[in-house]
């Protein structure tokens, strides 16, 4: 088979994956054709869905044979189906995304909070409450009755750096000039060697980042220099929530040389986005784009970080050819779309390649530290992980500072082989003590 029927033949499969919106845009663009296409389907269940409030997104549907979205533009976004547990309780049974972010009303209430019991229905639209039960060993949580509505302004893209070849990385000022050479560690695994000497890992990076949505699939591409191979980021936002919401971190990673993608999708746990938009940057990207792969994510994105994680681990091996590392944002584990391999326990132990994980320490109302330390215990005793606290971490707004803070020297030190970067990570609970270690398995030591 020659080389273009190959790419063909893989642009077919991974356009064929369900909610993969943006199908026709790369046939169009790669000359490639499909014998069909799938569109998107759910399973079992009937199909239904409530109306988003006039500010608010369309409401999701539950899952149904048909595999249609059911949600329309209305002024009341009424119910979209009951909550079945866990941080179910406190959204009120999520309703429609105008419920929980706009102006519509939420859902009906939840079976159950999340393992510490439910403290109340999460803030609702316009004048409007959610209501849930408590969890297994406490009473019934009271109604919330915070009013409001907003998903967030959306963030400025990237300023695009000049067309056609450079000598040097483009700098985020007027300074075109390659990035200061400094003392971090050049990247062990020969990927990123563009990148090698940046130890600024709390702040944004020197490089301009070109930002563009195709499909449902929001890239932010550093302008590197030509032939310089990086690993590939992908953030998976949390429930009802939209890209822009984390656009801080998503920037601090592209500015910081990482390809760096982010699927639009207001419920993404079983991780498939994730997965599709890094076979979608290797077929974009070819030249940019490593075998080194990131999964973060928040919330029920947190649950994809590991989710879509061991979908890539699957597909591209774990043979050495390949690198992956995980960092997931207070994840909610559990809750959301579940992985088709299994309960997401079974998912969470099969992953061979590093975790961290971060909760609120206490400042958290709807994920917990117990909560996130099952995701923890879930992995397998051989894997290497990490779980801190942050005092100050809450669930919305949603974690960027946090992130942002350790993102950058985590996924240098695991998939660049930066030893400086491992070295600043470590020393992190150390110099801020907002951040505490919780636990750690099979840890590392920097070199």
């Amino acid at each position: 088979m020659n080389s273009r029927a190959s790419e063909n033949k893989r642009l077919c499969q991974i356009t064929a994956r369900p909610h993969f919106a943006f199908t026709a845009l790369l046939i169009a663009g790669f000359g490639a054709s499909c014998a069909s296409t799938n569109s998107a389907s759910d399973n079992g269940g009937s199909s239904s869905g409530g109306s988003a409030g006039s500010s608010g997104a369309p409401a999701p549907s539950s899952s149904g044979s048909s595999g249609s979205s059911a949600a329309n533009n209305g002024s009341s976004g009424a119910n979209a189906g009951n909550g079945n547990g866990g941080i179910a309780g406190l959204f009120g049974g999520l309703g429609s995304p105008g419920g929980i972010f706009g102006g519509g009303s939420p859902g009906g209430g939840g079976n159950g909070g999340p393992p510490a019991g439910g403290t109340g229905g999460f803030p609702g639209g316009n004048n409007s409450s959610g209501s849930s039960s408590g969890g297994p060993t406490s009473s019934s949580g009271s109604s919330g009755s915070i009013s409001g509505s907003s998903t967030g302004s959306s963030g400025s893209s990237g300023s695009s750096g000049s067309s056609g070849s450079s000598s040097g990385p483009p700098m985020t000022g007027s300074d075109a000039s390659a990035p200061p050479a400094g003392d971090g560690g050049t990247p062990g695994t020969g990927i990123g060697s563009c990148l090698a000497g940046m130890t600024n890992y709390e702040m944004d990076g020197p490089y301009q980042v070109q930002q563009s949505l195709m499909g449902s699939i929001n890239f932010y591409v550093p302008m590197l220099p030509s032939g310089c191979k990086v690993p590939v980021i992908h953030l998976s936002n949390g429930t009802g929530a939209t890209c822009s919401a984390y656009q801080a971190s998503l920037t601090r990673l592209a500015t910081q040389g990482f390809l760096t993608t982010c699927y639009e999708d207001t419920n993404t746990g079983a991780g498939t986005d994730a997965l599709a938009a890094l076979d979608a940057a290797l077929m974009m990207f070819p030249d940019m784009a490593a075998h080194a792969f990131g999964s973060t994510g928040h919330s029920q994105g947190g649950q994809a970080t590991f989710t879509g994680l061991q979908l890539a681990e699957m597909e591209h091996g774990t043979n050495g050819d390949w690198i992956y590392a995980g960092l997931a944002m207070e994840p909610a584990s559990g809750f959301g779309i579940q992985p088709s391999g299994g309960s997401w326990q079974q998912v969470y132990a099969e992953i061979k390649s590093p975790m961290f994980m971060f909760s609120g320490l206490g400042t958290d109302g709807l994920v917990s530290q117990a909560w996130v330390q099952q995701a923890y215990d879930a992995l397998s005793s051989s894997d290497e992980a990490y779980f801190w606290a942050a005092n100050g971490a809450t669930h919305i707004p949603v974690p960027n500072t946090q992130e942002e803070e350790i993102s950058v020297a985590w996924f240098r030190w695991k998939l660049l082989g930066d030893q400086a970067a491992c070295k600043f990570f470590k020393s992190i609970p150390m110099m801020d003590t907002t951040w505490t270690v919780v636990a750690s398995k099979n840890e590392q030591q920097c070199m």
